[in-house]
């Protein structure tokens, strides 16, 4: 095994934690919403996007106009993706394994390879990539195979999982000596957005994701052999 392959299992156990307790949220939510045990297997090792997944549940879609919202929506939500692709292809070498590995890109992946040696980088990707998938897939196996008491405690875990995602992805990028202030302004605007002017949780976290992705394909350096 790779040191950028190690690497990235490792890191990718600390996010992935975080990352099963949503996809246990998630067959939760789905279960309540209606969707069946495989239907819920199925969408969540598929789908690109788990932000998707959880926009699209009650989701209205008897007309056209519910399902233009709908789409609207969904690519919003995916907008950061693209930036995210177009900055990833700057380290591609052309290879088909590089190519399929892109349908595994989430926002933790992306943000952190970006701090990896060239050598490194894409092993340290499919790592990440691969420890968050499983733990993606767990947490909703878990969600559906066992049973969840209700309790303040438990709701109290689920309402924290976010925060501690994107504390630990502060924490390793900290560590690994990249630019901090798209990623700390990211936290300051989600926080105004959403306690200062009032707008809903999910709407402020997906426009803080929105200024960190432009914001860190902009502003952050172009290094020698980038270009």
């Amino acid at each position: 095994m790779t040191n950028g392959l190690r690497k990235g299992l490792s890191d990718g156990t600390a996010v992935g934690l975080t990352a099963g307790l949503l996809g246990l949220m998630y067959a939760l939510a789905a279960e309540e919403a209606g969707l069946l045990f495989w239907e819920i297997l199925f969408y969540c090792a598929v789908v690109y996007s788990a932000a998707v997944q959880f926009a699209s549940l009650n989701a209205e879609v008897g007309s056209v106009a519910a399902v233009a919202t709908l789409l609207s929506g969904t690519a919003f939500i995916c907008s950061r993706n693209i930036l995210m692709s177009l900055d990833m292809a700057k380290h591609s070498k052309g290879r088909l394994i590089e190519i399929l590995g892109m349908a595994g890109l989430v926002d933790a992946g992306w943000a952190l390879s970006r701090g990896q040696k060239p050598e490194d980088f894409w092993q340290y990707y499919w790592g990440i990539g691969l420890a968050i998938y499983v733990f993606w897939m767990g947490g909703a196996l878990a969600g559906l195979l066992i049973p969840i008491p209700e309790h303040p405690a438990v709701d109290a875990a689920f309402a924290a999982t976010p925060i501690v995602f994107f504390g630990l992805m502060i924490s390793l990028l900290w560590r690994q000596g990249m630019n901090k202030l798209p990623h700390l302004g990211t936290m300051a605007l989600t926080i105004f957005a959403s306690i200062v002017l009032g707008l809903p949780d999910t709407f402020a976290a997906l426009l803080g994701a929105s200024v960190a992705a432009l914001s860190f394909v902009f502003l952050s350096p172009v290094k020698d052999g980038e270009a």
